[in-house]
């Protein structure tokens, strides 16, 4: 629907672009970065808002401890999970993934 926006895309954003810069032995492809977005957005409870008032209001409630904690843990899971099992071919050719572990970030 046109006009709804999750709002919690933006903060899951936000971290991966802080976090995954200082993390050089992961791989910060579209790809991954995008697998790593939807699975911690799937583990997160979705924050949907219409408005500037409705973005606003979400500041506010995501500004306690506990909430940029369940971001950022959510995030940093995301992160090594996906790292360990990227879902695209490596330089070699070879499916970095290994044999049975195939799950997508939407399945995990």
């Amino acid at each position: 629907m046109q006009g709804l926006k999750n709002i919690m895309e933006d903060d899951v954003e936000y971290q991966l672009n802080q976090i995954l810069p200082t993390m050089t032995d992961i791989c910060s492809c579209e790809d991954c970065r995008l697998d790593m977005a939807t699975y911690a957005l799937n583990r997160l409870k979705p924050n949907y808002v219409r408005s500037d008032t409705g973005a606003l209001f979400h500041k506010v409630n995501t500004s306690s401890t506990q909430a940029k904690t369940e971001i950022l843990t959510a995030v940093v899971t995301a992160i090594n999970v996906i790292g360990a099992h990227p879902h695209h071919k490596n330089a070699e050719g070879d499916n970095s993934e290994p044999a049975g572990e195939t799950e997508t970030a939407q399945d995990a």
